[in-house]
């Protein structure tokens, strides 16, 4: 019987499970799995809907709050205001960050950077600083320079765009992820220069997704402050 999440892809979903069940015969049970027990909404946006400032074609709504936590976050909205900044994390933390949102992980086995500023989830309103706890530009371990990553942002880009177009869609195993989140303005926020740490995990909801592949890096100067950057930011909610 095929299982009510595929429904509308019985045809293609046929020769799915057949190719799958070729390469292992857990692979199917665990594609199941991860659709059912998934909560959050991923939707790649279109081009014409991107933030073209994030320089990759990998772009993605990530809704991955629950309702009651949506409701809550826009009560907190109401009363303090928000505003957006990003959040980086290394490869292998993202499959718990999509499936459920951003959480408190200081002094638990998820934190990876340590908490220096204090417990909470760490934000930053500046690209670069979040490009860097993602591992962009630099091996696992090395926390690179803004001019670190300027200098490989300038130096990949100008080799891909000499690449012919093409629509796979991340073939490389060499992946790099950033988050745009939306946060509550409240006092409990803490700023520590352009590194935010929001001890409330009910104050922070995703809201983009970028993929950075093939040691591409995204531009190392974007300020979400920037008004600028909100508007745009708010025209591309706006449209969706």
């Amino acid at each position: 019987m095929i299982p009510k999440q595929f429904h509308f892809l019985q045809g293609p979903y046929v020769e799915i499970k057949k190719q799958m069940d070729k390469l292992d015969p857990l692979a199917h049970p665990l594609l199941q799995w991860i659709i059912s027990s998934n909560r959050s909404h991923i939707v790649k946006l279109p081009v014409s809907r991107q933030l073209k400032f994030m320089h990759t074609s990998h772009q993605f709504l990530l809704l991955s709050s629950p309702p009651a936590k949506e409701a809550r976050f826009r009560s907190a909205r109401k009363l303090y205001g928000s505003t957006f900044a990003f959040h980086g994390s290394h490869i292998e933390n993202w499959h718990s960050i999509l499936r459920n949102g951003l959480v408190n992980a200081s002094y638990t086995k998820l934190q990876l950077h340590g908490a220096a500023y204090g417990k909470g989830i760490y934000l930053s309103p500046i690209s670069s600083i979040s490009f860097g706890y993602s591992g962009m530009g630099k091996g696992q371990h090395h926390m690179p320079t803004k001019e670190e990553l300027v200098q490989h942002y300038n130096r990949v880009n100008t080799v891909l765009q000499c690449r012919p177009a093409h629509s796979r869609f991340l073939q490389s195993r060499n992946l790099n992820c950033v988050a745009l989140c939306e946060v509550i303005m409240s006092k409990d926020l803490q700023k520590h220069g352009n590194i935010w740490v929001c001890p409330i995990s009910d104050h922070v909801c995703t809201r983009f997704f970028f993929v950075y592949e093939d040691g591409q890096v995204g531009d190392a100067n974007i300020n979400t402050q920037d008004v600028r950057i909100q508007k745009e930011i708010l025209r591309v909610i706006g449209g969706l």
